[in-house]
């Protein structure tokens, strides 16, 4: 069974950091551990700012124990690595792989969502490949998608020399102008086949998560800002600080209260007149955007004219 990591990430308006990441921040973790924060973010080509949200979330689900010499699995985050159904292996086969580099990826127990192969393709090219060829195994021979007569079986020979292979399982070989590039893409074809991104490396494509940072609260918050007449606005995630707006610009990226905390710690709506900070004295209304009954995020707005807000609220309390 793949891995599931349900609880794991997801991808805001303008994600950072993507599926492949984290499953690669598992492979370098468990090859060059310890490893610290600097050196796994060059090696992910992602700023550290990201990398740190990927090895705190690890941490805490477990997966990681932090040293002083740098991040490493514990024995629950190399089970969860070996348990994920992806493999990966350098592979030449000639006339199948398209570039110079070629990376081969073994999907266990997903062929039977894979339509023609195209769709890998792109997903492929989208990360940065060249191109991506996409086999599957059927009867105990590996074969196109709806072609079960090629290739050549003793052309594929290579792939039975890396690959422990079954029925329903697929193989997805990435190309590339660098082997970073050819394992990404064929990396990220295999997780984004059916269910395997949902259920392996990402919460799906949720706006919002626990997880979701300020860069990436932006736009929503200023586009709800706009809807309340821009009255102060402040909004934040469960784990990370989030952003206030007034008069049309995110004026802090790094805010948080005790109301949008109170808020958080409740999952309920709350509505009174704040004690602290610039708005002391001003009615604050701060709502929860709920999953599975628990706050991920909450928007907080300050009623700077005690008008129609706060008469509204009051109205509703009233009932």
């Amino acid at each position: 069974m793949p891995l599931s990591f349900s609880t794991y990430f997801s991808g805001g308006p303008t994600p950072k950091f993507s599926p492949f990441h984290i499953w690669k921040a598992y492979q370098v973790i468990d090859i060059l551990g310890p490893i610290g924060r600097k050196a796994l973010a060059e090696v992910l080509q992602i700023g550290e700012g990201s990398t740190r949200t990927i090895l705190d979330k690890m941490i805490r689900a477990g997966s990681v124990e932090n040293t002083r010499r740098g991040a490493v699995l514990t024995e629950r985050g190399c089970k969860r690595f070996e348990t994920s159904g992806i493999q990966t292996a350098p592979i030449e086969i000639s006339g199948i792989t398209l570039g110079k580099h070629n990376c081969a990826v073994l999907a266990k127990a997903t062929a039977d969502r894979i339509k023609l192969g195209c769709e890998q393709r792109d997903e492929a090219v989208r990360a940065g490949a060249i191109g991506a060829s996409t086999l599957v195994v059927q009867d105990g021979r590996i074969v196109f998608p709806c072609d079960n007569k090629y290739p050549d079986q003793e052309l594929i020979a290579p792939l039975r020399r890396v690959f422990e292979v079954e029925d329903n399982d697929a193989i997805i070989i990435g190309s590339g102008y660098t082997y970073e590039a050819a394992e990404k893409g064929a990396v990220t074809a295999a997780l984004a086949i059916g269910e395997a991104a949902k259920n392996c490396w990402t919460e799906g494509p949720n706006l919002l998560s626990k997880e979701t940072e300020a860069e990436e609260l932006k736009s929503l918050a200023l586009a709800i800002h706009e809807l309340v007449g821009r009255l102060p606005l402040t909004m934040r995630s469960r784990n990370q600080f989030g952003v206030r707006c007034e008069d049309g610009e995110v004026i802090d990226d790094n805010y948080s209260g005790p109301v949008l905390e109170e808020a958080l710690k409740k999952s309920q709506m709350i509505s009174r007149i704040s004690t602290s900070g610039p708005y002391r004295g001003v009615p604050i209304v701060v709502v929860p955007v709920l999953r599975k009954n628990e706050a991920v995020a909450v928007i907080g707005v300050f009623d700077i004219t005690r008008g129609s807000l706060s008469e509204l609220m009051n109205r509703k309390k009233s009932k």
